[in-house]
């Protein structure tokens, strides 16, 4: 027999759970402990705030149990840190008084009716005794003064004390006349077990499990394994799994699945493969194919019952889906037309099929055959339209509203999207096959990343941190999407805050081995915290070895994906980028990397239009990060003043969407352009390089030097030797070694860090190749730096670069002696 979770008290709301996970997750990490934000609040609740039993009770729990894959035992392990704060009081109190603690421990609710009924004492008697210390008794309701006082009462009570207990409360609930409770407690105080208690535990169970209350459908359904044999113990073991799946317990629910899969007939197998497979992706980070590839094959040959190949479609179409989220769109096509050769010919599941077409579309671009796509278009547009109502299953009854917005929001109205998610959420506005899985943990925190990320797309990242932060306090979010609820956690604080701190790990550790997504949009974290430090060559290597050694991902765009090494709208064909992005992210990332690749030629109307297109952009976060870039570009072609006014209007746009992190770009930023100007007021007129860099007055030296071009106190001859210095590999010229620092200098302030390291290296002589050795990069990758640099300095070989190089090391040596 297994003791049921003790649902919390009435006037326990989630913002007390929210304002204390935070805290209590960092308690932890500085112990070397990690857990699950949902983990950290039902522990600062159970413990009343007490850091040292957090920390005890939180070592004593499996590592499943921590990051919440398995249900947490309920009540909590006694520690002694409990015992010692509740200990001596506890002691103190009569037989009677200790019953009646343990009676209020093990109740199902807090009726202070019913624990009236069951201690056999008067509302006096109880208010009279110590009893009163422990217990608040308000509005007909009863809670534990202290949270560890229920774990203290129920540790020390012998199963005796607690078999009592149960008896007197199932009587209690009969006198009242409440069946479902009765029937919980009377399986709990049922030593030898009883299989009369099996269909009635087992209706409470999927009637909880529809209301949403998934804990305890499988504490319920759990009970039921315990007193079932033979069929009856294989339908609540497969009632257990897909109630612990609906409640983030993935180990647990895959240990229950596992068990039906060994033992159950071929009906109750093909019945839990789909939830199965979810289980099993969540908590091993791949899709299966095995079972499903067997099952297929046997209804080719007709070896499956036509009851079955309902369950055996749902199955199939799951596993679309989650391949479909971890980037695997070629295996999830695979399934889709597999499941196409398995559908009925009717329109309900025709349209059933179309709908997780859209969903997998969401996460790439597929393949399908149009012969197959002929019965009719999606089944799901983008804003708004109707649909024939979903199968009332567990998976595919929440698909269609999340699959609209998401599609919503990448036509370009994330915000209205996130708006309407929200509001259908709080009022209840939900079709009734998809109401009931809405109220699951696992389908509430799909919509709640969905949400974030909408809101994210639209560039409210405050709204953005603070909605994801609150459903983490409560709900499974790394697990939605594949593990894309993670990555967006580590994204959105490194936007808010400008770094990752313990409350992203957490969630990031929730997640098995990480897949390709995961590892890709780590190491673009990464390559964003470099660059809001200011490191942008560590940021522009770390963006390259994402795009160039993890192709593809979770297919839905993060934004900031860019922050680092900003490239055209598409990706290209440089960084195979396959992600969907907003109507904002495009023209935002096309107008940066227009401006990256302006000249002097074309900066005065290249600067105006873009400055001009970038008031087109309505996310704040993707304005503000396109005004930053203006700035810089700006000042390296000496505007100091329109410099300003764009780094003034980048700073008050992070600052509105409460990208905070960005503001310590911002400030960067500033300081470099107060530096730089301070060097060029201090340097005489003549010492600033009158060739191959822009300057902001209008006499301005030609873009592409002649070799008759050279004047000032140029060696004669200078430019032929550099150029045979270049042509035999050796970087030298007839007077010794170069001194390039000057010239380095000098075209910093065109250039940026990994252009400058791509331009020295071919001064030098050095070829692609070992420049690409050198630098850890793909020799691609150095090519299109060598053209971009070609296109800045207005030359059109390498051979001419040296030569520039030179003339300007003779040009600048000059002014100095």
């Amino acid at each position: 027999m297994q003791e049921q979770p003790h649902r919390e008290p009435r006037h326990r709301g989630a913002v007390e759970a929210f304002e204390g996970s935070g805290a209590i997750v960092e308690l932890l990490s500085e112990h070397g402990i990690v857990v699950a934000p949902q983990v950290a609040a039902r522990l600062g609740l159970g413990l009343g705030g007490d850091a040292e039993a957090i920390v005890e009770v939180a070592s004593a729990l499996r590592a499943s149990q921590r990051l919440g894959l398995a249900a947490l035992p309920d009540p909590l392990p006694l520690v002694p840190a409990i015992d010692a704060a509740v200990g001596p009081d506890g002691h103190g109190l009569q037989p009677w008084e200790r019953q009646a603690l343990v009676i209020a421990a093990v109740c199902v609710d807090d009726r202070v009716d019913v624990l009236l009924a069951a201690t056999g004492r008067s509302m006096a008697e109880l208010v009279g005794s110590r009893l009163s210390r422990h217990l608040l008794l308000v509005a007909g309701h009863f809670a534990f003064a202290d949270p560890r006082a229920r774990v203290w009462a129920h540790a020390h009570a012998s199963l005796a004390e607690r078999t009592a207990a149960h008896q007197a409360l199932a009587e209690a609930y009969l006198e009242i006349g409440i069946a479902d409770q009765a029937t919980w407690h009377r399986s709990l105080a049922t030593l030898e077990g009883s299989s009369d208690l099996v269909d009635p535990l087992l209706d409470i169970a999927r009637r909880a499990d529809a209301a949403g209350e998934a804990e305890w459908a499988h504490s319920v359904a759990r009970e039921a394994v315990s007193h079932a044999f033979g069929e009856p113990a294989v339908r609540a073991r497969c009632i257990a799994g897909r109630a612990a799946l609906h409640a983030g317990y993935v180990e647990d629910a895959e240990r229950w699945f596992d068990v039906v899969l060994r033992t159950g007939d071929e009906a109750s197998r093909v019945a839990v493969l789909g939830d199965s497979l979810i289980a099993v992706a969540m908590l091993s980070g791949d899709v299966p194919d095995h079972d499903l590839d067997e099952r297929l094959e046997r209804a080719r040959s007709g070896a499956i019952e036509p009851s079955s190949r309902r369950a055996l479609l749902h199955a199939v179409l799951v596993s679309a889906v989650l391949l479909a989220e971890r980037g695997a769109t070629h295996r999830a096509e695979r399934r889709l037309v597999e499941a196409c050769d398995l559908l009925d010919g009717s329109e309900h599941e025709r349209d059933e099929w179309r709908a997780m077409v859209d969903r997998c579309a969401l996460f790439g671009q597929l393949g399908i055959p149009s012969d197959l796509l002929a019965a009719g278009r999606s089944a799901i547009p983008c804003s708004t339209g109707s649909l024939a109502v979903l199968p009332d299953d567990g998976f595919l009854c929440g698909v269609r509203d999340l699959t609209r917005a998401l599609e919503q929001g990448l036509a370009g109205g994330a915000g209205g999207a996130a708006r309407a998610l929200g509001l259908r959420r709080e009022h209840g506005e939900l079709e009734a096959c998809a109401a009931r899985v809405e109220r699951s943990p696992l389908r509430r925190a799909e919509r709640a990343v969905a949400i974030a990320l909408l809101e994210l797309w639209a560039g409210e990242v405050r709204r953005a941190a603070n909605g994801l932060r609150q459903a983490a306090s409560d709900l499974p979010i790394a697990l939605a999407f594949g593990g894309l609820g993670a990555a967006l956690a580590r994204r959105v604080e490194l936007i808010s805050t400008g770094e990752i701190g313990p409350w992203a790990r957490s969630l990031e550790a929730v997640l098995p081995q990480p897949s390709v997504g995961v590892r890709r949009e780590d190491l673009i974290d990464r390559a964003v915290g470099a660059h809001l430090s200011g490191r942008r060559a560590e940021a522009e290597t770390l963006v390259e070895l994402a795009d160039e050694r993890m192709r593809g991902g979770f297919g839905l765009h993060l934004p900031g994906l860019d922050a680092a090494a900003e490239e055209p709208a598409g990706g290209g064909a440089r960084t195979g980028r396959t992600d969907r992005r907003t109507p904002d992210a495009r023209l935002a990332s096309e107008l940066r990397h227009r401006m990256r690749c302006t000249d002097r030629d074309a900066f005065d109307l290249e600067s105006a239009a873009v400055a001009e297109r970038a008031r087109e952009i309505v996310s704040p976060y993707e304005r503000a990060r396109t005004e930053l870039m203006l700035s810089r570009v700006c000042a390296s072609f000496g505007e100091r003043a329109r410099a300003d006014r764009h780094l003034v209007a980048a700073e008050h746009l992070f600052g509105d969407c409460g990208a905070a992190g960005w503001l310590r770009a911002v400030e960067a930023e500033r300081e470099v352009q107060a530096r730089s100007r301070s060097d060029a007021a201090a340097a005489p007129a003549t010492a600033r390089p009158p060739v191959g860099i822009p300057s902001a007055g209008p006499a301005r030296e030609t873009a592409r030097p002649s070799p008759r071009a050279g004047t000032g106190s140029t060696r004669p001859g200078a430019d032929a030797a550099s150029a045979r210095a270049y042509e035999t590999g050796s970087g030298r010229s007839d007077s010794g070694a170069w001194d390039l620092a000057e010239c380095r200098d000098a075209w910093s302030l065109v250039l940026t860090e990994r252009e400058l390291e791509v331009a020295m290296l071919v001064v030098e002589g050095i070829s692609n190749r070992d420049a690409a050795a050198k630098l850890f990069v793909s020799v691609r990758t150095v090519e299109v730096h060598v053209g971009r640099v070609f296109s800045k300095l207005a030359v059109h070989s390498r051979v001419e670069l040296a030569v520039l190089a030179h003339r300007m090391r003779g040009r600048m040596s000059g002014t100095h002696t």
